[in-house]
């Protein structure tokens, strides 16, 4: 071997044990957020007045993006994660534990809106179909921007709005036919809790698979318009935080 390929190869093993020790030290952290945004997410929703949640949810998530996205990247729904897991944007290990924090954020803050009283509102889907399209559509919105933002490297302000406004969007889109959950770890405490129409069985399809499915998809299409080599360049340099939406 030349002493060019040793030294590319130094580079690179130096580079992974870097990043191997980033991942190790941030991930905590990053959990924390995670639980953290998860938690005032879904409070916003409890905690909105009736019609208006669309609106305050999307600001709460702007927020967060301001917030914790530097620490965590405010994923904050396991829809996101996935799709960003697939967009090779994301490992996949702290994917896993990404998407449990979330549940417990989410579990958290309907057991203090239980507690004082506030509940969601029962999503009462005007048919099954509707309700599978609607929380697929508002949930391909939402992260295919967000994958867009993080592949693209979008200023700070910039990313928090668009990914604001996406949810926003997307919560006024499908609420009408699915109640605008487009978010798994939310569904799940909302199923638990009974407060989505609709068997757990039925549910679980309509709430939790389909808005995996459609994020995994919206990832995929973002990933395919990056410029070739961008994002091979982007995946070799990943660490528990994704890029600075």
């Amino acid at each position: 071997m030349t002493n060019t390929g040793k030294t590319n190869v130094e580079r690179s093993t130096k580079k992974t044990d870097e990043q191997g020790h980033l991942r190790r030290h941030n991930l905590p952290k990053s959990l924390i957020a995670e639980l953290i945004g998860t938690f005032f997410l879904v409070e916003a929703a409890l905690l909105s007045p009736p019609g208006l949640t669309f609106a305050l949810v999307g600001l709460t998530l702007l927020v967060m993006v301001i917030a914790i996205g530097k620490v965590s990247g405010a994923h904050l729904n396991p829809a996101v994660t996935a799709g960003l897991v697939a967009a090779r944007q994301f490992h996949w290990r702290d994917g896993l534990l990404y998407v449990l924090v979330q549940v417990i954020g989410a579990f958290l803050a309907l057991g203090l809106g239980q507690i004082v009283g506030r509940r969601l509102p029962e999503a009462a889907p005007g048919s099954q179909v509707n309700a599978v399209i609607f929380e697929m559509l508002g949930t391909a919105l939402l992260v295919f921007v967000v994958t867009r933002v993080v592949i693209s490297k979008v200023p700070e302000a910039a990313s928090a709005l668009a990914i604001g406004l996406a949810l926003s969007v997307g919560i006024a889109l499908a609420g009408a036919s699915s109640g605008g959950v487009l978010n798994p770890a939310i569904a799940l405490a909302l199923l638990t809790g009974n407060l989505v129409a609709g068997s757990l069985g039925l549910g679980g399809v309509i709430y939790l698979l389909m808005p995996l499915l459609a994020g995994v998809g919206a990832a995929l299409l973002a990933r395919y318009l990056t410029p070739y080599g961008a994002t091979e360049q982007d995946r070799d340099e990943i660490t528990a935080a994704p890029k600075k939406p």
